[in-house]
């Protein structure tokens, strides 16, 4: 080991020659120093402190293949470790521009590009851990909070999601051509066999230390670690079928297939909803209406529509306090002429729920006490000699 080391040394040394003592050294335990003292307790420390430069690094890696060989893989820097005891990180990478944030000096700890077009220094506005300049993929779960960038100061051809993107056709129609499925994912992974990595590990380069922990046997089983991603049951759309309706929700990845942003449907389904209850409101206005014609016209199927017209003699008005919680008046007005008069309470399907005879003449008022009504819209009604004089809405609160 002593003598790999001088060796280094020595090649170094004829290697650089105009190389200063103090930019490089190699100490009493082994450990190298570039631009550093080597004190660290690290094999190999470089740093970069060159102010006159547009990009200073600490290390630049880089590696290409242009030969025509099989090659499986090309790494420019590749993070590989192993530990028995605390915790063991691969690369890491900080951003310790952070520290002074007053000064704008926005950075990533780890900065990934896809594509050779954005081989400059992209601009960074912000204090990332990571920073990605094209398509991130994981094969597992991701922890955390997923937010997307929604200030309107960003958007633009801003248009409500029922007047412009259904193009007349409601969301909740469209939502009905799509059919929600469960399924499994696919294992479309190869067989592979399990290889045991300290076999790719240079055991000269281990510490006495190391050696026992290395010497270990090697059981197959630790290395295929479970996928709950590929366990579970999943819940979604197909997306193709999803394309057909709402094309600008599905994406063509780089490998052809299909994938789908799902945190757009959101706002989908809560105009749906919307839309929704605009239809159930409807529709229980219509229950009530027939019910209230039907219970007038079984009092007598006989009677004719032009024999008496209350409508603009008697009267019934908004029942105060409304909403109420315990209970609520009715001022009801009803002419000497009216033979009988009945309030009528409904709930929002139609069905009666209570009928308060009005014996009295003239100006009358009406209590009415929630103890048996559940909170919620309710519909009364004041039918006077089999005619409806008009109806009202009140609501009940708990």
């Amino acid at each position: 080991m002593k003598m790999k080391k001088y060796f280094l040394f020595a090649v170094m040394t004829a290697l650089f020659p105009s190389m200063a003592v103090a930019q490089l050294k190699v100490n009493s335990g082994g450990y190298v120093g570039i631009g550093h003292s080597g004190n660290d307790q690290s094999k190999l420390i470089v740093t970069s402190n060159n102010s006159t430069s547009t990009n200073n690094f600490g290390i630049l890696s880089a590696a290409s293949n242009s030969s025509n060989a099989t090659v499986k893989s090309t790494v420019g820097v590749n993070g590989f470790a192993i530990g028995k005891n605390g915790y063991t990180y691969g690369v890491v990478g900080r951003n310790l521009g952070s520290y002074n944030q007053s000064s704008n000096h926005f950075g990533t700890g780890i900065l990934g590009v896809a594509s050779f077009s954005h081989i400059g220094t992209p601009y960074i506005e912000g204090y990332y851990a990571g920073y990605f300049v094209g398509n991130v993929k994981v094969t597992g779960t991701i922890d955390g909070t997923l937010i997307s960038s929604s200030d309107g100061q960003l958007k633009e051809n801003v248009e409500p999601l029922a007047d412009g993107n259904t193009r007349g056709e409601s969301t909740l129609t469209k939502l009905g051509l799509l059919t929600p499925v469960s399924y499994n994912y696919k294992d479309t992974t190869a067989a592979k066999p399990k290889i045991d990595h300290r076999t790719k590990i240079d055991r000269k380069d281990l510490t006495e230390e190391d050696e026992e922990f290395w010497d270990e046997p090697f059981e197959e089983e630790i290395v295929e670690e479970p996928n709950q991603v590929m366990e579970k049951r999943h819940f979604g759309f197909i997306a193709q079928e999803l394309q057909e309706v709402y094309p600008d929700l599905v994406y063509q990845k780089d490998d052809g297939y299909l994938a789908v942003n799902y945190t757009e449907l959101i706002p989908i389904l809560v105009q749906s909803i919307k839309e929704l209850n605009e239809k159930v409101e409807m529709l229980s206005g219509n229950k009530v209406e027939q019910s209230m014609a039907a219970k007038s016209s079984s009092f007598d199927e006989t009677a004719s529509m032009d024999a008496l017209d209350l409508t603009d003699v008697a009267t019934m008005n908004q029942n105060v306090p409304n909403p109420f919680t315990e209970k609520t008046d009715i001022a009801i007005y009803l002419p000497e002429t009216v033979q009988t008069a009945t309030l009528y309470i409904y709930d929002l399907s139609g069905k009666q729920l209570e009928q308060h005879p009005i014996k009295g003449r003239g100006n009358t008022v009406m209590t009415i006490h929630a103890d048996r009504m559940d909170a919620g819209m309710y519909v009364y009604s004041l039918i006077a000699d089999k005619k409806v004089v008009t109806t009202k809405k009140m609501i009940v609160t708990k």
